[in-house]
């Protein structure tokens, strides 16, 4: 009798005979055939209409935290505004060649822990990214806070007139700015790198 080496699907090497060797391959087509059988059982509908569900209720919730905020197509007087930033330097919090994404955090903010970094992802060739401290203690706190999350790049000192003029209830808040200084996003809360990037794009 003819005895074969072969290699099964699921790892492994066996010696068998021909009609083994047939068998075998039967019996893993049957296995393949129930996976596939299982599959298509499943109520797809169901799932992507739970799905639906869940995708409403957390809309309805970031719409919700949000009410306060400053309404989208309003407008800012903040050009001229200058904050100084950690490292002494002052700066604007608005500049004029491309829009604006402004962070505002607080360094005891857990969920600004968890989403700051996601500022990373975007295209700062067509967004300016500022990122403004608020209720922090001093200056030293707001630092310790940068290197905690590696954070190179510049941090801004707010202050309570800012966080009035911002309507800012709670932390993260994000506003995205156009040149003439006309809101064009806001959310509030924690935003992942993707929901950042969408808001990039669908703002202009």
């Amino acid at each position: 009798m003819k005895i074969n080496v072969i290699k099964s699907r699921f790892g492994g090497f066996l010696l068998q005979s021909k009609k083994d060797v047939i068998k075998c391959r039967y019996k893993e087509n049957l296995f393949l055939n129930k996976i596939l059988n299982k599959v298509k059982q499943i109520k797809w509908h169901i799932w992507f209409r739970d799905l639906g569900i869940l995708c409403g209720i957390f809309v309805a919730i970031s719409v919700w935290q949000a009410r306060d905020m400053l309404d989208v197509d309003s407008h800012l007087l903040v050009n001229d505004q200058l904050l100084v930033s950690t490292d002494g330097q002052t700066n604007r919090i608005l500049k004029t060649d491309k829009p604006t994404l402004i962070y505002f955090f607080a360094p005891w903010c857990k969920v600004c822990s968890l989403s700051i970094g996601n500022l990373e992802y975007l295209d700062t060739n067509k967004l300016n990214i500022v990122r403004i401290a608020l209720d922090y203690t001093n200056v030293e706190e707001v630092q310790d806070f940068a290197d905690k999350h590696n954070i190179s790049s510049q941090i801004l000192l707010g202050h309570k007139g800012i966080k009035q003029q911002f309507k800012i209830q709670g932390y993260p808040t994000y506003y995205i700015l156009d040149q003439q200084q006309k809101v064009l996003a806001k959310s509030y809360g924690y935003s992942t790198a993707l929901g950042l990037k969408l808001r990039q794009v669908f703002s202009g």
